[in-house]
């Protein structure tokens, strides 16, 4: 069963090894784990996260979020296991 992930105007899907990123205004980003990057840091009273294809040290046309530190909570626990799927994987 997918997971979802509500933030402003995006919902993020998260479905064993396949990640998406839906916005109501633009196409759908779909990724396999193994090349997903996530960049997260603290901006003002919450986070900013970035997350897109991983391409040596960064994430490449990246969707940039800002979460409370509340949502960044909810945010960690949607891609706890995402990323374990992702660190087990032989990707580039």
């Amino acid at each position: 069963m997918a997971a979802e992930f509500a933030i402003g105007e995006y919902i993020l899907v998260q479905d064993g090894r396949t990640f998406e990123i839906f916005h109501c205004l633009t196409e759908a980003r779909r990724y396999h784990v193994a090349f997903l990057g996530v960049d997260a840091k603290p901006h003002g009273d919450g986070f900013r996260v970035t997350i897109g294809a991983r391409y040596k040290d960064r994430i490449a046309n990246g969707v940039p979020l800002k979460m409370d530190r509340q949502q960044f909570a909810r945010f960690q626990e949607f891609m706890a296991p995402v990323i374990e799927a992702r660190d087990g994987t032989n990707g580039p």
